[in-house]
């Protein structure tokens, strides 16, 4: 073969796949949510998924895969034909799956090609009432003087991260307790059964606004636009880089074309820009994300796992 035809082909080849990039999605794509519905991770995709539809003129059909720790959706988009038509919606807890099961059915990194982080989900440290403290200094005080005195409230994972990073941040020693959802955890807080806790900040606001309980802090870097007078943990100890909050992105199998995980990165950044889906997703106490690049993603997903796997295992952290 001379040097035109090798040329001549090369040219073909990236016509090709330029070509399949601009016309991306051919058909209708599976979104797949690694959780049952009607949570924040659900949530989020719908509406995204709505407006994903209008601009890239295929349908994007969220199917949701629930069950071990949300490594079944995981496993279903592992395996999937690397075209884009089959995606995840992917939780901050996927990186964190090699120290929470024994055996998991895929690597979280090497078998996912990060397209565009959607929304960070902080939390919210709470407090009953009848404890009395006005801001997070008065706890610290009161829990350092009475070490392993006052309980906090998680209900999965992340939040018993939370808790955990919360602590040691502070320097002192909490009785963490595990429940089976935030909701339980706010009505124990509510009730005064339960000094403290770590939920969504949907969980709490209406009872926060009615000053049925208090919201000390939140744990995301910066303060959030649903709670905008509760300051962060960092603020409110003058501390420096605490963030424990998880994240919920859009990811495809390992070897996504790359102008097809563009043109989806660029559509996830047109949407989040879109006022009507700024507004839901602050409704639901989420924060849209502000990098969308897959080099982002990729970089979130590597920072998150080295600041939290550290953390289980200090810290001897099983799932429930």
């Amino acid at each position: 073969m001379n040097k035109i035809s090798l040329y001549l082909g090369a040219i073909g080849l990236l016509m090709a796949h330029f070509c399949g990039a601009q016309t991306y999605p051919t058909k209708p794509v599976r979104v797949i949510v690694p959780f049952a519905p009607g949570g924040s991770a659900d949530g989020t995709i719908r509406p995204i998924a709505d407006k994903l539809s209008e601009i890239l003129g295929q349908s994007f059909v969220v199917e949701n895969r629930p069950g071990g720790i949300a490594t079944i959706g995981g496993s279903v988009v592992a395996k999937a034909e690397p075209d884009g038509h089959t995606l995840l919606v992917m939780p901050g807890t996927h990186v964190l799956t090699p120290k929470m099961m024994s055996s998991v059915p895929f690597h979280p990194f090497n078998d996912f090609t990060p397209i565009a982080n959607m929304v960070f989900a902080p939390y919210v440290i709470v407090s009953a009432r009848n404890l009395g403290f006005n801001n997070l200094k008065d706890l610290v005080q009161y829990a350092s003087a009475h070490p392993g005195k006052l309980a906090i409230g998680n209900s999965d994972v992340v939040t018993r991260l939370g808790a955990e990073m919360f602590s040691q941040a502070a320097n002192i020693q909490l009785t963490h307790i595990t429940y089976k959802g935030g909701g339980p955890v706010a009505t124990d807080v509510l009730g005064g059964h339960l000094p403290l806790g770590l939920v969504t900040p949907v969980t709490i606001t209406g009872f926060y606004k009615d000053k049925k309980l208090d919201a000390l802090a939140v744990t995301s870097p910066k303060r959030i636009s649903s709670l905008p007078d509760v300051p962060s943990v960092s603020e409110a100890l003058g501390l420096s880089g605490f963030d424990s909050q998880t994240w919920f992105a859009l990811a495809g199998p390992a070897g996504m074309p790359r102008p097809v995980v563009e043109r989806l990165s660029k559509a996830i950044a047109q949407v989040l820009a879109m006022p009507s889906i700024r507004d839901r997703l602050i409704a639901m106490g989420l924060e849209p994300a502000t990098d969308t690049s897959p080099e982002g993603m990729a970089q979130l997903m590597k920072n998150f796992a080295q600041r939290n796997l550290a953390l289980i295992e200090s810290a001897k952290i099983k799932p429930e």
